[in-house]
Parts: structure tokens; C-alpha cells; sequence
């Protein structure tokens, strides 16, 4: 039930306590106070990284924001600057909601001897027992009337990973090393459960609301003692480290893949074309692109020869095209011997992957994304001796890439490419496939939108997240985010079926992307599987003309305006 706010025209939310959302209130100037106990004392649990420097120095600051405000898709207009409360979350009168909080930070307070926490006190808790959040990087603005939910700032680093549940007072998200330099900074909190709902405070008193903990680290002093490492019983992202020389995250004016081709800002798109087909994929690809729109950052290929070697001449073409920077996704399924035998190391498999070494050395030197045999989860021969056991893969896995490491190949950007669909997710040997943080740079899923209900309302997020309470399996980007916080999440392939039963399936989940893209700032790449004949169903995306529409609609969106470096 809502009603109107008689000064905003915009709705307030009642119901679970009456919280005047949309309230506008003077904003708290930019600036900090020196010291603890600024504002009210709220619950804060285990002591955090900043707790544990504060201890030893005494020296801290806490900025209010210059800007707290949030984008909900349910608002065909701006929210006010400084609403009373903060919305996470998903409800019936504001859609997806999504806070954005700024601040203007000086030069005492940044750099690498400091850390930083993004404090905020829960006003309305969610009534689910557990609610995850996420904080990222977003583009400061100059007039919060530049922020909707139709034109959102993209989603930069994302810096730690907490829960907030009905007895949370206060959420802590450890934001270290995102100042590096004086100047705006601006943060994004998601929550990706559709159902769920809570708010923090906003900026109605100056004693209370948001602030940006800083705290002082002096050289000399031992490091601050890391967060415990993510459980399901404890899933608490570790300290992020900082970024790199030269990768101010002040301004994210250009959004550019860096180091692992992890976008500093937006999402990178990519396409497998013509698959199952006997077309040029090379051609494909480029149709493709035209039909969508939009160049592609990511080729998607698949080498499955024995013996042919990759990149080949027309892969490298398309990657080193001077009009159309791209870059490649090989997708190596070796034939040769099972994982138990790769990974023993194979003769034949080695002799393959020394020239496979060379080939590459000697011909490409671009970073590109490189998995092994993707989608085990349907390969898996859960025998003992069989080699192809769960554990078999990742001992494969390390072995292949490990081996081309060893012989000079440094531009592999590895993917760990799950299948996704929820019948393998329940094995009791799902957990077993993860070949290790080392040797994984980024997590894939291959997801399909084919109306799991049968009732043509699939959306994105039942590609992304799709959840099984029943066999306790949360959603396969909730499930990352407890057990790979850092990791930058792939739709290494997604698409979406015709039916003739449900006409204008695809173009319902293609304008759904659009609107619940908010809810997964981990999600910095989406490749496309387009196919006339995947297994007897059609992805083209060229089918219909609503889907079309729809799905160049989604291509347009300027979280895709990402530059390859």
C-alpha cells in the first residue's frame, strides 16, 4: 500500500513502519570529524579491519556524504537529494533499488596507509534472515539529477561482499583502497534478492546516517589482521587489495578492461555465433554485430581439434582488427586423454601443449580468455578410477594451465565455465570441481532463458540467479558471491529460446536485462549463444522483431561503452 507525498508527488512507503522514504532533508555538508563516537552508537559485531587500526593509532575520520540519494526503477523521475531513508532492495511501489552515496574526500585521508569503511545504520531491517549486499565503485556526478534508474552510472570494482539480516544495526563494508588520491568518491549497495527489502538510514539528522570511515595506518605499523575467509556460515569477502599504479577510481570517466580484461567500469559483450551450423563462425560473428548493433568486445570460439593449433590466422584477425578492438574467449576441449590422465601428464597431451605454447608465443600476444573443457558438470563419472571424477577436473585444469604458464604463455585469462543448470548444482560433488584462486581468473556460467516454470515469465535473473530453496542452492551469482567475492562473474554463454507457445518469450527476458542489471555489479561480461539449432531450439535473436527491438535496446545501454586496451 503506498500513498502520495503531497510536496514530491512521489510514493512513500507504509507497512512496515511507516518510513516517510522519499523525504527530502537538508543535506549534511561535505566534510569529516576526527574521532569516535560521531553520531549514534550502533551493533557492530565482529571488529573490522578499521576497528583493528583505530585500536592501534587513534587516528580516524569520518566524512558524511556529500550526496546520498539512490535510483529505483519504479521512479520515472530522479528521487530526491536527501531522502530520509535509503532503499535496497526490491519492493512493489519503487522496483529495484539501488543507493548512491558520494563524498568528497582530502588529501590526509587517502592513499596507501589508510583504510576505509562505508558505515551505514539499518533503519528497517529485510524481514529475510539473511540478505546479501555488495558495495562498488560508481561514477561521481555533479547533480543527483543526473542519477535514474534508466540512465545509472556503471558499476565499478566491487569491494566487499556482506549480509544484513533482521537483527543488523549496522552493515560495514570495507571500501580499502578505493581512495587513492583526494577528490569525489562514489559507491553503489546492491542487493540482488527479488523479494527482499529493507532500507538504510538517509541524511535526516547530522548525527546520524552514512558516513565514510577512514582510519589512518601509519608505514611503520603491522599490516591490519585479514577478514576470515568466506563461508556459506560465514561469507565475509577478504580485504580487497589496491588497485594498481595509475587506476584512480575517482572519476571513472572511460570505463577500460584492465589487468585480467576486467572492465574498471561497465560490462564487456561478446558473441558465439552460427554455432551448431555449418557457417564460417568468423562470419557469423561479424553478422552478428551487425544485427545486434554493436561491435563485440568477446569472440567466443571453440577448439576441439586434436590437433589444431589456436589462435588461428582467422581468430587473430578478428582480435587485431584496428577498427574493431577485440578481444578472443578460446574454449579448449581436449579429446586426447580424460582429466585423470591430463592432469598425470599425459605424452600426447604434453607434446599438444608445447606446441600449443609456442604457437602462441610466437603469434599472439594479446590477453585473451582461456577455459578447459567447460561445463564439466554433465562429463563428470562419479566411479572411482574412471578419471573423469569431480576431482579428477581441477587437477586437469591446473595441469593445463599451469603447463603453459611454466613455458612463457602470460596472457591467458582463465575462466572456470560451469554449466549452471540446477539438476547438477544439488551433486554432492559440485563443490569439488573449482580448480583454485590461482589458477581462475574470472567465474562463468553458461545460462539459458527456457522458462524453467513453463509459464513464459522467465527473466534475466533466472538466467543469472536462478535459486532451488528446496535443495538449498541460493542462486548461481549469490553462490559466487559467498564463495568467490573477488572474482569478476562471466555469462560465458547466455541466450534465449523462441517459443511458439510464448511469443514474445525472448523479447520479455532481453527488456528484463536492462532494469535487473542492477542487481549484479560482479557481472562484468555477457556472451551471447546464438544458434538456429541448440539441440533443437533457436536463440537468434533476429526472429521476431519485438525481440529484436528489444534485444538492441539492451546492446545500446552505456554500461557497454567499455574500451579494450
Amino acid at each position: 500500500m503506498s500513498e502520495s507525498d503531497g510536496r514530491t508527488g512521489l510514493p512513500i512507503t507504509s507497512g512496515r513502519g511507516l518510513v516517510t522514504l522519499l523525504a527530502v532533508a537538508p543535506l549534511v555538508l561535505a566534510g569529516f570529524v576526527v574521532g569516535y563516537g560521531v553520531g549514534v552508537e550502533h551493533e557492530r559485531g565482529t571488529p573490522t579491519v578499521a576497528d583493528a587500526a583505530r585500536e592501534r593509532t587513534g587516528s580516524e575520520a569520518d566524512y558524511a556524504p556529500s550526496t546520498a540519494t539512490f535510483t529505483a526503477t519504479g521512479l520515472d523521475e530522479p528521487a530526491p537529494d536527501a531522502p530520509a531513508a535509503l532503499p535496497v532492495g526490491t519492493s512493489q511501489d519503487l522496483g529495484i533499488t539501488v543507493p548512491y552515496i558520494q563524498f568528497a574526500v582530502d588529501e590526509s585521508h587517502t592513499g596507501p596507509h589508510h583504510t576505509a569503511e562505508l558505515r551505514l545504520p539499518v533503519l528497517v531491517p529485510p524481514e529475510a534472515d539473511r540478505m546479501m549486499i555488495e558495495v562498488a565503485s560508481v561514477r561521481p556526478v555533479g547533480c543527483t539529477c543526473e542519477l535514474t534508474a534508466d540512465a545509472p552510472p556503471p558499476y565499478g570494482r566491487v569491494w566487499d561482499t556482506a549480509f544484513v539480516g533482521p537483527d543488523t544495526g549496522e552493515a560495514a563494508l570495507d571500501v580499502t583502497g578505493a581512495l587513492d588520491a583526494p577528490g569525489r568518491y562514489a559507491f553503489a549497495v546492491t542487493a540482488h534478492e527479488p523479494e527482499s527489502y529493507f532500507e538504510f538510514e538517509g541524511v535526516r539528522y547530522t548525527e546520524s546516517g552514512p558516513v565514510l570511515r577512514t582510519v589512518t595506518t601509519p608505514p611503520s605499523a603491522p599490516s591490519p589482521p585479514p577478514a576470515p575467509s568466506p563461508t556459506p556460515t560465514d561469507p565475509v569477502g577478504p580485504d580487497r587489495p589496491a588497485p594498481e599504479a595509475g587506476q584512480a577510481e575517482t572519476t571513472l570517466d572511460t570505463c577500460r578492461a584492465r589487468r585480467h580484461l576486467v572492465p574498471s567500469c561497465g560490462t564487456l559483450v561478446g558473441a558465439a555465433a552460427g554455432a551448431h551450423t555449418n557457417r564460417s563462425k568468423e562470419q557469423a560473428f561479424l553478422e552478428f554485430e551487425r544485427t545486434a548493433e554493436r561491435g563485440q568486445h568477446i569472440y567466443h570460439a571453440y577448439e576441439r581439434a586434436d590437433r589444431r593449433l589456436f589462435p588461428t590466422e582467422e581468430q587473430i584477425a578478428l582480435a587485431t582488427d584496428p577498427q574493431q578492438p577485440r578481444t578472443l574467449f578460446i574454449n579448449w576441449k581436449p579429446r586426447m586423454a580424460t582429466w585423470g590422465e591430463i592432469a598425470a601428464g599425459d605424452p600426447e597431451v604434453d607434446e599438444y601443449l608445447e606446441r600449443l605454447a609456442d604457437h602462441i608465443k610466437t603469434n599472439f600476444d594479446q590477453p585473451f580468455f582461456f577455459t578447459v573443457h567447460h561445463e564439466p558438470e554433465n562429463d563428470v563419472i562419479d566411479r572411482p578410477g574412471s578419471g573423469m571424477e569431480a576431482t579428477d577436473y581441477p587437477a586437469m585444469f591446473r595441469y593445463v594451465v599451469e603447463f603453459l604458464r611454466e613455458r612463457g604463455v602470460d596472457n591467458l585469462v582463465t575462466v572456470m565455465n560451469y554449466m549452471g543448470y540446477l539438476k547438477w548444482v544439488e551433486t554432492p560433488w559440485h563443490d569439488r570441481l573449482y580448480p583454485g584462486d590461482d589458477v581462475v581468473d574470472w567465474i562463468g556460467l553458461s545460462g539459458y532463458g527456457n522458462s524453467l516454470a513453463d509459464d513464459g515469465h522467465s527473466d534475466f535473473t533466472e538466467i543469472v540467479n536462478e535459486a532451488e530453496p528446496e535443495a538449498g542452492w541460493p542462486g548461481f551469482y549469490h553462490w559466487t558471491g559467498v564463495n568467490f567475492p573477488d572474482k569478476p562473474v562471466m555469462l560465458a554463454e547466455w541466450g534465449v529460446f523462441t517459443r511458439d507457445d510464448y511469443p514474445h518469450h525472448q523479447e520479455t527476458v532481453f527488456d528484463s536485462a536492462d532494469e535487473q542489471f542492477a542487481y549484479y555489479p560482479r557481472l562484468k561480461a555477457i556472451v551471447y549463444f546464438s544458434s538456429p539449432d541448440a539441440e533443437g531450439r533457436d536463440s537468434e535473436v533476429d526472429n521476431d522483431p519485438g525481440a529484436l527491438r528489444a534485444f538492441r535496446d539492451l546492446m545500446a545501454a552505456p554500461r557497454f561503452d567499455v574500451e579494450l586496451e
